[in-house]
């Protein structure tokens, strides 16, 4: 759909690498153990990882509402 392809767009352009690869082992459902685990970094890490992608979404999806 477009509002898929246009959220796919924006993580794309606006997630740092750190980002990216957080929130493809969140999707495939690791802990935020295992995603520290496999990146060498502290869980602390992951978690401020995934609380700035949520509000890059949340952003988004709010600026989508804007111009519907």
């Amino acid at each position: 759909s477009e509002e898929l392809a246009s959220l796919k767009d924006c993580l794309m352009r606006l997630l740092s690498e750190l980002e990216t690869r957080v929130l493809r082992l969140y999707l495939e459902g690791r802990s935020y153990e295992q995603i520290a685990g496999r990146l060498s970094c502290d869980t602390k890490s992951v978690d401020n990882a995934l609380q700035r992608i949520k509000r890059k979404v949340d952003l988004h999806l709010q600026s989508r509402q804007v111009y519907q």
